[in-house]
């Protein structure tokens, strides 16, 4: 469910109207991040004025019978669907995930016509519901690739979303690559960041294109990407030209443990500068299995704030301090969103990048060594 992101006095009014008739969901459902911490939104200096509300809608979903997820990355809850399944799903990444990277079956559903399907156990058998509506109507060709980090991903999912559309495609040239979960859900964030089309399929990769006939029916339109199209859309995600940073956002979606393992590894024996806030935003779920595990306590000893419930496309002030003028993220999807919803410069990088930040200040403002080589390569002399 999309609706219990807190949009306004008609969005909680709707929630309890429906919970004054005694409607309750007829399928197991889960809930997107809220629109604040609820547990504690007041610790972390929310305005009232959004903390109650915005808590109270999150409730009146509960009182439906929604489970207790708040997180856009349901995917990674024991209720992760499985291949073949039908859901209805409506946070735009986690729709992507959900089609291509489970081979789970949904369209990208609006607010509020999820609560009602929720309701009724009912949705439209249209789009990719449909085996015949998950075929791919693009097919994208990479470029030889060096060794890559993880901002590769992202940036790879960004820039063929934006030659998609709202055509599906089936991407050739990772078939040795082995993305793993974490990059193929930055990829289909930033996917569902620049394209509607709510599926992707990676061939040698994805499960509906482990045979890539398997998802092409007749001939379809061939792009052909270079680095040097890359290096393009890596600078459209490096809006900041101020090397200092002042907050370092990760968590967009949802972190995963396999992600704080990594952070955690990442942040052992350092400590970020005094100046710099750094935020990680997460599920409970996950947030309690982090913990169990021992790398909250590191990644808490490193100075970080950890957050549950929402997620950066809802934060802003006083989380975003006042005063900070430039974000760093290794998320693309945030790279893209962050100067229309906070007002502030970004600058785009893999999380070992954002870690070295946090501890400096600065972001090194190099390219990413896969990035700059071929690239330089590909761009005519004259240029």
């Amino acid at each position: 469910i999309d609706g219990c992101i807190y949009t306004g006095p008609a969005s909680l009014r709707f929630a309890r109207q429906l919970v004054e008739w005694g409607a309750k969901v007829r399928v197991p459902t889960t809930l997107n991040s809220i629109s604040v911490d609820q547990r504690r939104w007041r610790e972390l200096g929310v305005d009232p004025a959004l903390g109650v509300p915005a808590s109270a809608l999150g409730d009146a979903y509960m009182a439906m019978g929604a489970q207790l997820s708040f997180t856009c990355a349901p995917y990674l809850l024991d209720s992760a669907p499985k291949v073949g399944e039908q859901i209805v799903w409506a946070e735009s990444n986690a729709v992507v995930y959900a089609n291509s990277v489970l081979g789970a079956r949904t369209l990208k559903y609006p607010d509020y016509l999820d609560i009602c399907i929720a309701l009724t156990g009912r949705a439209p058998l249209i789009g990719c519901h449909l085996e015949d509506q998950r075929k791919a109507r693009l097919q994208v060709e990479l470029p030889a690739l060096g060794e890559l980090d993880d901002a590769f991903y992202p940036l790879l999912g960004y820039h063929i979303g934006a030659l998609a559309g709202s055509r599906i495609p089936l991407i050739l040239g990772l078939e040795d690559r082995q993305p793993d979960l974490d990059d193929l859900k930055a990829f289909g964030a930033a996917f569902a960041t620049t394209s509607a089309a709510p599926l992707f399929h990676i061939a040698g990769v994805t499960p509906e294109a482990l045979d890539p006939a398997q998802v092409l029916d007749g001939p379809v339109p061939v792009v052909t990407i270079s680095l040097t199209d890359l290096l393009h859309s890596w600078h459209e995600l490096n809006s900041a030209s101020d090397p200092g940073v002042d907050v370092v956002s990760l968590g967009n979606p949802h972190f995963s443990l396999s992600e704080f393992a990594r952070l955690a590894g990442l942040c052992q024996g350092r400590h970020k500068h005094p100046e710099v806030a750094v935020v990680i935003t997460c599920g409970r779920a996950v947030l309690e299995q982090a913990r169990a595990a021992g790398h909250i306590a590191v990644i808490e000893g490193f100075g970080a704030t950890l957050i549950s419930d929402t997620c950066w496309c809802m934060l802003g002030e006083p989380v975003i301090p006042c005063a900070a003028t430039t974000l760093m993220t290794n998320s693309a999807k945030y790279a893209h969103y962050a100067p229309g919803l906070v007002g502030r410069k970004v600058h785009f990088a893999s999380l070992a990048e954002c870690v070295n930040a946090a501890c400096s200040a600065r972001a090194d403002g190099g390219l990413p060594q896969w990035l700059p080589a071929a690239a330089s390569q590909e761009i005519p002399a004259h240029v």
